[in-house]
């Protein structure tokens, strides 16, 4: 499995009571390994996959620490880029940081990310991994990178090609390249954003679905928090709901999703069976503490589908 976007520190600041704005809110702040891409390539290799993960690292203490931890994982990073401090004497290019601000409920309210670091990845080092690609190959995307090398990995990659949006910020890399895409996980606001339509109720979900299924994608997940889940494919539409979140932090629940996803359609299980597994690894992926997401794995995940109370309703 190849994995192509970002890797960044986290650093997250939760709340202790209602957020105040303009004032100092006291609260729990903690520094994580993250990024789209990173967090997804963790999952996959928790869940026994074998990811070959390509990002561009820093060559500062940070960067030596996401390094470390990705090896640790059991990621292959064999083709990923480390900027050196001779290329990068003014330190530009540092370790990517993403920081967000969570309220006392435990969902975040505001991010920013300092991503710079992606846009020295280039077709130099791209071309290298496409080359190793076969047709039976499956590749996860983030849209982290600059759109020239998004559109240069989608027009020259031979296998199943996954894309995860990021944030709405990111979302217009890919409108022209939407065909090229085999499966595509936006949330509900980056699939409003992106198709110009609201999604109100089922019918108004269904006509977005189709909407993407027009633009010639394939398989189309809209993830909508406690709304459910809306899977599209090429024989049928369907919603899927599941039991309330005990939240503890819903950041990297839809990189886990895709995660989750990705590898079970690349062993063959049906968009069904994959997106319960999904389901299933994104909330229990929420509701445990940053060591508690590196104990989850396909055993656990299966164990916990049935608690999940997950229903189906085709549309």
């Amino acid at each position: 499995m190849w994995i192509i976007g970002g890797a960044n520190i986290d650093i997250l600041g939760t709340a202790n009571t209602e957020l105040i704005e303009g004032d100092s809110n006291p609260g729990k702040i903690e520094l994580r390994y993250g990024g789209v891409a990173r967090n997804i390539a963790q999952k996959i290799a928790l869940l026994g996959g074998e990811p070959i993960f390509i990002t561009c690292f820093g060559s500062d203490h940070y960067g030596s620490l996401l390094k470390e931890d990705c090896q640790k994982l059991g990621m292959d990073i064999s083709y990923s880029v480390e900027i050196s401090e001779e290329e990068d004497p003014e330190h530009r290019y540092g370790t990517s940081f993403y920081l967000a601000l969570m309220n006392h409920d435990h969902d975040m309210k505001i991010a920013m990310n300092d991503m710079e670091i992606m846009d020295r990845l280039d077709k130099d080092a791209l071309s290298r991994a496409i080359k190793e690609m076969k047709e039976e190959d499956f590749l996860i995307l983030d849209a982290n990178l600059k759109e020239e090398m998004i559109s240069y990995i989608l027009d020259h990659a031979p296998c199943h090609v996954t894309v995860d949006p990021v944030s709405i910020a990111k979302i217009g890399k890919l409108k022209n390249h939407l065909e090229k895409i085999d499966i595509f996980k936006p949330n509900r606001i980056e699939a409003q954003h992106l198709s110009g339509m609201e999604i109100k109720d089922e019918e108004t979900g269904k006509k977005v679905v189709r909407w993407f299924h027009n633009q010639g994608i394939k398989e189309i997940i809209i993830t909508m928090a406690d709304k459910g889940v809306l899977l599209g494919t090429e024989e049928k539409i369907i919603k899927l709901t599941h039991r309330p979140i005990l939240m503890d932090n819903a950041t990297g629940g839809g990189d886990s999703f895709l995660g989750a996803y990705t590898l079970r359609r690349s062993e063959n299980h049906t968009p069904e069976e994959a997106v319960k597994f999904a389901i299933t690894a994104a909330v229990m992926n929420i509701e445990a503490d940053h060591q508690g997401r590196r104990r989850i794995t396909e055993e656990t995940i299966l164990e916990n589908i049935n608690s999940m109370n997950i229903e189906e309703k085709e549309l």
